[in-house]
């Protein structure tokens, strides 16, 4: 499973810090989740996902 978080993100033209300010999570854990360093719980994704305006499996590409 590869994060697409990032690229959701900056496609949309949208910040890290928005994002993760958004979620209620550090800019750095939202780093992580982009560098696939760490996944988010399913509460954090659901948010993720409604900031980015996609579902939460557009977030991930499944190998």
């Amino acid at each position: 499973m590869k994060a697409r978080i990032g690229e959701i993100r900056k496609n949309k033209g949208l910040m890290q810090k928005f994002v993760a300010n958004q979620v209620g999570i550090s800019q750095q854990q939202l780093s992580d989740f982009e560098k696939n360093r760490a996944f988010p719980r399913i509460d954090k994704a659901y948010k993720i996902a409604k900031v980015l305006d996609c579902t939460v499996n557009d977030l991930y590409e499944w190998e």
